[in-house]
Order: C-alpha cells, then sequence, then structure tokens
C-alpha cells in the first residue's frame, strides 16, 4: 500500500472522487473540507488530505489533517498504523483522532505506542440521515443571514465552540463567504436572532448542517429544532439530503433532531493525544 499526502484540496477531489461516491454518507466531513478548501471557505483551518492507494494505485482508504486533528475515513485495518504514522513523518504534530471507534482506538493506541505519548477518549458523535422530515412550530421565523450578521454569526460560532471544546478556526473573510453563499441562517424572535444554523454546500448529493447553536437566555423555546427542520426542508428542496452530527453526551440535542425526522447512522470516536 502506498500513502499520499497533499494540501492541494481540488487536486485530491479529483483523484478521489471515484471513491467518495461509494459512500458519500460516511465521508460528509473529509467531502465538505474539500470543497470549503476550494471555495475558499476554510478560514484559518490548515488541512492535508490523504490517500491510502493498493498496488493498482487505486484509491481504498481515505484521512484528513487539519491542525493537528486527525479525521479518518474509510480505511483498511492493516493500513491504519501507517497512515499514523505518515502524519507525522509529513512534520505534521498530531493532537487527536476521531473515527469510527475501531479505527479511532487502533490509531491512538499505535501513535501513543510509537510516539511515548498517551491517548483518552474526549467525546462522541452520532451521525445523522434525514428520513421524514417534520417542521415544528416555534415563536418568530427563520431567515438567511446576510452580510450584515457577519458578526453575530461570528459571535455565535465562537460560543458554541467554547460550550463544545472545538476551537473556532474561521476568520471573518470564511465567515462572510459562507454568508454570500447562502450556508448561514437564522431564527428571529421580537426583532432579534436567537438561533444559528449553518450549513454546507451540497457534496456528491448529501450537505451536512452544522453548528447550530442558542444562546442561553434563549433556550427551550424550540427555535434550533424549527429552524434545523427548515434548513433540512430546504436542503431537500435543492434536491440534496441533509445530515447532522450530534454530541453523545448531549441528550437534548439527540432527542430534538429524531423528533424533527433525523435517524442515526453510526458513530464516531474523538481521541486526544497527549505526547
Amino acid at each position: 500500500m502506498r500513502i499520499e499526502i497533499t494540501a492541494d484540496a481540488a487536486r485530491f477531489l479529483d483523484d478521489v472522487q471515484p471513491f467518495l461516491h461509494g459512500d458519500p454518507l460516511r465521508h460528509t466531513v473529509i467531502a465538505t473540507a474539500l470543497v470549503n478548501r476550494i471555495n475558499g471557505r476554510s478560514g484559518g483551518m490548515a488541512t492535508q488530505f490523504l490517500s491510502v492507494r493498493d498496488s493498482a494505485g487505486s484509491v481504498v482508504g481515505l484521512a484528513q489533517c487539519t491542525n493537528g486533528a486527525a479525521y479518518l475515513g474509510e480505511l483498511p485495518a492493516q493500513a491504519i498504523s501507517t497512515v499514523a504514522d505518515a502524519f507525522p513523518a509529513h512534520g505534521i504534530a498530531l493532537s487527536s483522532v476521531e473515527g469510527v471507534e475501531a479505527d479511532a482506538a487502533a490509531f491512538a493506541a499505535h501513535w501513543s505506542k510509537t510516539n511515548g505519548g498517551t491517548y483518552s477518549e474526549k467525546f462522541s458523535v452520532r451521525l445523522f440521515r434525514l428520513g421524514a422530515l417534520d417542521v415544528p412550530d416555534a415563536p418568530g421565523a427563520p431567515r438567511q443571514a446576510t452580510v450584515d450578521d457577519v458578526a453575530v454569526c461570528i459571535a455565535m460560532t465562537e460560543e458554541f465552540g467554547v460550550e463544545a471544546d472545538v476551537p473556532h478556526r474561521l476568520d471573518e473573510t470564511a465567515v462572510r463567504k459562507r454568508i454570500e453563499a447562502g450556508t448561514s441562517w437564522l431564527w428571529e424572535h421580537d426583532g432579534k436572532p436567537v438561533t444559528l444554523v449553518a450549513r454546507h454546500a451540497a457534496v456528491l448529493g448529501w450537505a451536512r448542517i452544522g453548528p447550530v447553536y442558542t444562546p442561553p437566555p434563549f433556550r427551550g423555546n424550540g427555535f434550533a429544532s424549527a429552524l434545523t427542520a427548515t434548513v433540512a426542508g430546504r436542503i431537500r428542496a435543492e434536491g440534496a439530503d441533509a445530515c447532522l452530527f450530534t454530541d453523545l453526551a448531549n441528550p437534548t440535542s439527540n432527542k430534538i433532531y429524531q423528533r424533527i425526522g433525523f435517524e442515526p447512522v453510526r458513530d464516531f470516536v474523538h481521541y486526544a493525544l497527549t505526547a
């Protein structure tokens, strides 16, 4: 098997697109990262993309690494240790890895053994796909964000990052480009935005929703449910399907998304890697 790593998102997408077509939902994170990079919507996120190729040169596995956070796509079991070694060999210092449980655990264990470090589970997430959509009522109304909402969208995204312990890496230019692309939505109540729901452009038939954030003073009113369902309906109207991730430690979000029609697909585990 041969490993190739590149920061050239356009070339990588062209090379691996046949493999992505095999299971585009499974690879929604990697596919979205590629399109955002190509379209200048990645902000301060520096991503390296990795492919695993067999002896004939065909792509048989994918992964990526953004600012030290490795994310595993589908990989042959025998390639996981090689992938874990490949990023450091290219001068990329790893701080975490996320993937399906068996793969992420094997990656983290090998990295720790090789580098004399430790690893610990930080969180688990569940991937959902939209089934039969139910749009609930809530006081207020949805609207697409405009360039006048850049500051509001940045603030809510940063607040989400603090609560979720996920670093905020989108600069003002990236947020503005996402708004201009029509992928940021707000729920307004009493004349003020009370919830943000962002989405990504559709890639290979799937558009991923996230982040979803309601500031604490406005929670419990159904704003997030109503806006998420509205955005999911817009995605369907475009001819794509909607998906999203939830934190398994947050029973509220898992419950409300299932209530509006999202169905579980598979779970992923995130391990912190400590040198």
